[in-house]
């Protein structure tokens, strides 16, 4: 039976504490924003005005020395999770963890024992899978139009001088954390195949800090997918967002429009061409010359809504739902994110 209401606490009042998911908490039905914990009092002055939350807490030792939240969403800074996800399992709480999971692969491995251990519930925060972007691309590999698909080329391109903590290595910090976590759990969500291949490299241009800025991988999926991933934070001129490449067609993005055009024929309309083994080709030719009998397919992004994803918390911790980011998922991109450093020589 759901509980009438999970009683929540938020660890961390920044960029993606304030502005998503306290926000989320206080209009969901599903949830109570129970307390909020923020080691700056200015931050909980201003959350205790606007949210009006059961109460503030400048530490997690204050919180659970008063309370015994259902739900503790940790959205502070990637080098504090192991810390407050364990330390959340420890006072009998589930957790429901910002991106990425911790700073290594060694942590993330900590966690998901300590979740099996306690029985608690874990799931972390993959927002890119409930995006209309993604509802499309989902369609597009689920139907079949381009044939068997053998290349995802995705690129994220701005000019950014990163000068806040994500700028740090120690902290947890670069774009391969920030950014990739995202783009190969949404590949991983995508394509359904764990990942048996990484090359990547990794630079720190344009940053005012010593993480990652440039981020070149590509991974192997098990059923021989290829993902091609530039996330490139010191580009003064953008990339193509999409490029999706198939047996039978290609897909690519307008990022304007927010639409795919696909290219495609169908299999069956293709002539029959006979094979040539022999070393002198037919009449000098090395090509059939045939016309392929291309369709073409719009895809909007509009016509696919985006998915509630506090919706689909409220279905795993207050029900008996399976989470929509199952912890293997979480553990195969932790495991990426891993080989992908370790490849560019950038070890943990």
């Amino acid at each position: 039976m759901n509980k009438p209401a999970l009683k929540t606490a938020v660890l961390g009042l920044g960029r993606i504490g304030w502005a998503f998911h306290v926000q989320q908490i206080v209009k969901q039905p599903g949830f109570e924003l129970a307390a909020v914990v923020d080691p700056l009092a200015e931050r909980l002055r201003e959350a205790a005005a606007q949210f009006h939350p059961g109460a503030c807490y400048t530490s997690c030792e204050a919180l659970y020395a008063h309370q015994k939240p259902d739900l503790v969403v940790v959205a502070s800074p990637t080098s504090f999770h192991r810390q407050q996800v364990l330390q959340a399992f420890d006072h009998g709480c589930d957790v429901f963890c910002d991106k990425p999971l911790a700073v290594s692969l060694q942590e993330t491995e900590q966690i998901i024992a300590a979740m099996q251990r306690t029985g608690r519930k874990l799931m972390v925060f993959q927002p890119h899978r409930v995006t209309p972007e993604t509802c499309a691309l989902k369609a597009i590999f689920s139907d079949g139009w381009l044939g068997k698909i053998y290349l995802v080329k995705h690129s994220v391109t701005n000019f950014i001088r990163r000068c806040d903590w994500q700028a740090f290595r120690k902290h947890g910090g670069g774009m391969l954390n920030n950014y990739g976590a995202h783009y190969i759990d949404q590949f991983l969500y995508l394509n359904q195949s764990k990942f048996r291949k990484f090359s990547c490299e990794l630079r720190a241009v344009a940053t005012l800090g010593d993480a990652d800025d440039v981020v070149k991988a590509v991974i192997t999926a098990e059923n021989d997918v290829i993902l091609d991933l530039d996330i490139n934070m010191a580009s003064a001129q953008p990339m193509p967002p999409w490029y999706i490449a198939g047996s039978c067609g290609t897909a690519v993005y307008e990022a304007g429009r927010q639409e795919w055009t696909l290219t495609y024929f169908e299999p069956g309309e293709l002539t029959r061409i006979e094979l040539q083994s022999g070393l002198a080709a037919a009449n000098r030719a090395y090509s059939s010359g045939e016309t392929i009998p291309w369709k073409t397919r719009i895809i909007r992004n509009q016509d696919y809504p985006a998915i509630d994803f506090y919706e689909k918390c409220r279905e795993y911790f207050a029900g008996d739902r399976a989470p929509f980011v199952p912890v293997s998922d979480t553990h195969e991109v932790m495991r990426a994110l891993f080989e992908c450093r370790r490849n560019a020589g950038w070890d943990e």
